[in-house]
């Protein structure tokens, strides 16, 4: 999901400004620093904000070192292929087939989005930015035209994101600097651990994203300004704008963090040794572990607990004496803090550590495990899903905190 509706809805679909005049001539020669791709699936209720992203975009525009290309499916109309310039967009997408009407949740219209880029844009970095409504491990990248046309809910899957990614480093060779996830609830190992090995860097927000989105005007100038940064620090530049533009709103309830992909291997072992130890000591530690999950950091849906946060309340309970557990406990705490190199919180979500897991912990309504969730490979490639699905229907649960317990 996102939160369109956060300050209101625009009256009106602003009018882009698109050209038929070529490009920038540093377009495609090689010679760029960063070509800043962004696959802006609009096709729904963003659409406004869509709209105002590429406007943002604009303000800054494609020079001689940077390339910014956006793929633009809007709900009111079909998709179409952008070479961002200052003040207005050129279409560039005629050898395609573009303006044309797609799927944005299939997967081959992503990754021929990726490899076009790369291979009409050339560069030396790249960064991909993935915008539209996100819902962690569940997907991202929901067509509205498509589902009326059909009447399938379509989107992109864990799966099929590893797919896209897969098949255009097959036909470019090209790994990205930056993944940028402009949606929902995307920071968590199920995520990141779908993009291993094609992309060095990550930038999430274990919350949900209001409309605005990423502040496109400002990370555009950070990275104009400086195109000699490196993948590092264009995720730290746009974890900073972003906070910084959200604390100007006074919103309190925004997170987001960057990840080094050289950590994910650490952190899939942790999890993995965590959710072993767990699940053997199930049956003696069920109500400790519960009450440690629900005393972390949790987001739009409680099933979403900050990851490091309840691998250090695991640490700390005194009733938990398994030193398995603690010792488990303490390398997925260790692996975040590692991975994890920016993360900034508002004020509703201080407890948050820049990434989250899924884990159903809090009621009848929400504790059952979801069916689609053995479909989530890092779960399942893990002793994770086996331990959570323990968990969920273990049957002496309780289904919320002893009354002498006060929850911070």
């Amino acid at each position: 999901m996102r939160e369109s509706l956060r300050f209101g809805a625009m009256a009106a679909v602003a009018v882009m400004v698109l050209t038929m005049a070529p490009a920038s001539t540093s377009a495609g020669d090689g010679d760029a620093a960063w070509t800043f791709m962004v696959y802006l699936d609009a096709d729904n209720n963003l659409e406004p904000w869509g709209v105002l992203n590429l406007e943002w975009l604009e303000m800054v525009g494609s020079d001689e070192n940077v390339n910014f290309v956006v793929l633009m499916d809007l709900y009111t109309g079909p998709a179409d292929l952008l070479y961002v310039g200052y003040g207005g967009s050129t279409q560039v997408g005629a050898d395609y087939g573009y303006p044309k009407e797609v799927n944005m949740a299939d997967p081959a219209v992503l990754e021929e989005f990726i490899e076009i880029c790369c291979d009409d844009y050339p560069a030396e970095n790249y960064a991909l930015v993935l915008w539209d409504h996100g819902g962690g491990w569940r997907g991202l990248c929901w067509d509205d035209s498509y589902f009326e046309e059909t009447g399938i809910d379509d989107c992109i899957t864990m799966v099929e994101l590893r797919d896209a990614v897969e098949g255009a480093y097959e036909d470019t060779g090209e790994v990205m600097d930056v993944v940028g996830f402009d949606l929902c609830l995307m920071a968590m190992p199920e995520v990141a651990y779908q993009v291993r090995g094609y992309a060095d860097y990550l930038v999430f927000s274990e919350e949900t994203v209001p409309g605005q989105g990423y502040p496109y005007d400002a990370v555009a100038k950070a990275l104009v300004d400086a195109p000699e940064m490196d993948g590092r620090a264009l995720s730290e530049a746009i974890v900073v704008e972003y906070a910084a533009f959200y604390e100007e709103l006074n919103v309190k309830d925004v997170t987001i963090s960057a990840f080094d992909m050289a950590y994910m291997d650490e952190l899939t072992a942790a999890v993995d040794c965590l959710g072993a130890e767990l699940l053997d000591g199930l049956r003696t530690y069920m109500n400790s572990i519960q009450r440690d999950a629900i005393l972390a950091q949790e987001y739009y849906y409680p099933y979403n607990i900050d990851l490091k946060g309840f691998a250090d309340n695991l640490f700390g309970d005194a009733v938990i004496e398994d030193e398995g557990i603690k010792d488990a406990a303490v390398l997925v705490s260790q692996a975040v803090d590692d991975g994890i190199f920016a993360c900034i919180n508002g004020d509703h979500n201080y407890k948050s550590n820049g990434i989250a897991i899924y884990l159903p912990t809090t009621n009848e309504g929400m504790h059952h495990i979801k069916d689609t969730y053995i479909d989530v490979p890092f779960a399942t490639e893990t002793s994770w899903y086996d331990f959570a699905e323990a968990f969920s229907n273990f049957f002496g649960r309780t289904w919320g905190l002893d009354d002498s317990v006060k929850v911070a």
